[in-house]
């Protein structure tokens, strides 16, 4: 007798959950990245390295995380990620500086097995009309991850210490953990442990590469990661360091840019799968985008509060609601049974994306000296990913 397969909605509820926890655990170092560099004694656009080797480790981890959840399961790859994620957090709250780049390594690896994870299980069981609007729901799990931080940390920081958001996210990520055992016999029932003799820590982008389409999304990919890590990471300095707000004040701000962030991905979801042109949103998206750096020249401590909650609002719908619907492309165009595979690939560009781009940014701000001009100049690579997506639509049309 064959099993009715799995409700969508639980699949989806689930799998942002565990994105929910990968994203916290990523915010809390740019989110309280102030307060540990006081700690530290370091400056604080350190954090932009600090954010680099978590990503060094995510983009690694990406060629293997594919063969991880053939052979594991989706549900068990999940499972796993949290734990990592929940070491990760344990790491950060030794306080010590030389164990910062381990909880770094930790959670970026976390990062990596979650994204596969959801990626397997929201293909094999959401149906494909709504492909685009169920992995942006999933992916909203990032914006509203960081959110609950920028909103949530600051306060628990000052109210106790630095350590109590940590002690939260290590929390939610365990609990999470546990209770996806509930599902994990049914939605695993497809896993294949020999599937490592298949796949090596390549294939991923190997597969990509050898396909035009996906070549160019993967390289636009790159850039959309780039900018959108160098917004969450250096809000909260531009306007602490520049703009004179205080971090609370801040870190609103920086979850206005995910709540809008995460409306935009659910938003650009619905409108993709309504019009059919996915990948031509994609331009748009980037082209907003690079006007949202631009407009970061004139950021000051002129600006009104609600104008500047308006700006925030808009720049997070367009730099963030591209990752959705970019998933959703990946997993339609990726050869049968290489969803997971193909993620990986895709990650592996989007991790190094953000690898470089916080690095960079921190580099062009310390030569530059001036945050919003150095947003400026990131308004560069906004325009890269509008150029490489253009280049997929007449790639797709081609075939």
């Amino acid at each position: 007798m064959t099993m009715a397969p799995p409700s969508i909605v639980a699949v989806v509820l689930v799998t942002t959950m565990v994105q929910i926890a990968s994203a916290m655990g990523i915010a809390i170092f740019p989110v309280l990245a102030p307060n540990l560099a006081q700690m530290f004694d370091v400056d604080a656009s350190y954090v932009g390295y600090q954010i680099s080797i978590l990503f060094g480790a995510a983009t690694l981890a990406s060629g293997l995380v594919g063969t991880a959840v053939l052979r594991w399961g989706a549900c068990r790859a999940m499972q796993c990620s949290l734990w990592v994620c929940a070491a990760g957090m344990l790491a950060t709250m030794a306080g010590d500086l030389l164990l910062m780049p381990v909880a770094a390594v930790l959670v970026g690896a976390s990062t990596a097995l979650a994204t596969a994870g959801a990626a397997h299980l929201l293909f094999r069981f959401g149906p494909p009309q709504h492909r685009n609007l169920i992995f942006s729901i999933k992916q909203t799990g990032v914006p509203l991850g960081w959110a609950t931080i920028a909103l949530v940390a600051p306060a628990l920081t000052v109210a106790f210490s630095w350590r109590m958001p940590m002690l939260v996210v290590l929390v939610y990520s365990a609990a999470c953990a546990l209770l996806l055992e509930r599902w994990r016999i049914r939605w695993d029932d497809d896993r294949n442990p020999g599937a490592a003799a298949k796949t090596n820590m390549l294939s991923g982008v190997v597969v990509l590469w050898r396909y035009p389409t996906l070549r160019y999304l993967a390289m636009a990919g790159f850039f959309f990661s780039f900018v959108q890590l160098c917004i969450g990471t250096f809000t909260v300095n531009l306007l602490v360091q520049e703009a004179g707000y205080g971090l609370v004040a801040a870190g609103v701000m920086l979850s206005l840019v995910q709540i809008a962030g995460m409306s935009g991905r659910m938003v650009f979801g619905w409108v993709a799968d309504r019009s059919g042109g996915a990948i031509t949103l994609l331009v748009l998206t980037s082209l907003a985008a690079a006007a949202g750096c631009i407009a970061s020249l004139f950021v000051s401590s002129d600006w009104p509060m609600v104008a500047l909650g308006i700006f925030y609002a808009l720049f997070g719908i367009v730099a963030y609601g591209w990752n959705g619907v970019m998933h959703a492309q990946i997993a339609r165009l990726s050869p049968p049974g290489m969803v997971s595979v193909a993620t990986g690939g895709i990650m592996a560009w989007i991790f190094a994306g953000i690898l470089i781009g916080p690095a960079l940014f921190a580099a062009m701000y310390r030569w530059i000296g001036s945050y919003s001009t150095t947003f400026g100049v990131l308004a560069i690579g906004a325009l890269c990913s509008a150029a490489l997506a253009v280049l997929a639509r007449r790639a797709e049309r081609a075939t």
